[in-house]
């Protein structure tokens, strides 16, 4: 007799190979390719209000995957832009912490660079390596143009991490977030 996880990986195993279990996209190298998947965007948004980065630890991640899996938010820029009904649809979120969550996010608007990067979840930049990008271009919008021989030069940056940010810039989901993060108060530019 099979265990219960054994039939719930059959389940999720379609002829085609191994899916999400939240989405059902196909897995591919272990990861779900679906940045629209509820999981990975509550891992954005998680990354995003840590202290690390934007700093907003009242929005912890029960309140990070119940607005990924509501599909109020899809990346931070929309956090900004949430209005009062989306976060009423949120369960066990207090008026009390609400107005944590909103002071918080207000003040997160004066976050460093290079923290504002780390939260932005470009692949494969981690704290040290969004420091190092930040004193190299002197901003995100100069990291965002860059050229790829002068990203190249960056300690911690090869060739196939190069093509993997220079593609999350290019991307329509990730412009939309960093366009409603700058109307929202975030300076992406020269300091």
């Amino acid at each position: 007799m099979a265990s219960l996880l054994e039939t719930l990986a059959g389940f999720f195993k379609g002829p085609s190979g191994p899916k999400c279990p939240e989405c059902t996209s196909l897995i591919i190298d272990d990861s779900c390719p679906n940045l629209d998947c509820p999981l990975k965007v509550a891992e954005w948004i998680t990354r995003w209000c840590s202290p690390e980065a934007a700093n907003i630890p009242a929005l912890g991640q029960t309140a990070a995957w119940q607005l990924a899996r509501l599909r109020l938010v899809l990346h931070p820029g929309e956090l900004y832009e949430l209005g009062q009904g989306g976060w009423d649809r949120l369960e066990g979120v207090s008026g009390d912490q609400l107005a944590d969550i909103q002071g918080q996010m207000e003040g997160s608007k004066s976050a460093e660079p290079s923290a504002v990067l780390y939260g932005l979840n470009l692949p494969g930049v981690d704290e040290r390596l969004a420091k190092r990008l930040i004193e190299a271009f002197s901003s995100i919008d100069g990291l965002r143009v860059s050229k790829p021989e002068r990203l190249q030069q960056i300690e911690g940056i090869d060739e196939q991490q190069c093509v993997e940010i220079r593609r999350w810039f290019r991307d329509s989901v990730n412009k939309q977030a960093l366009t409603m993060l700058e109307q929202n108060g975030f300076n992406l530019g020269e300091q």
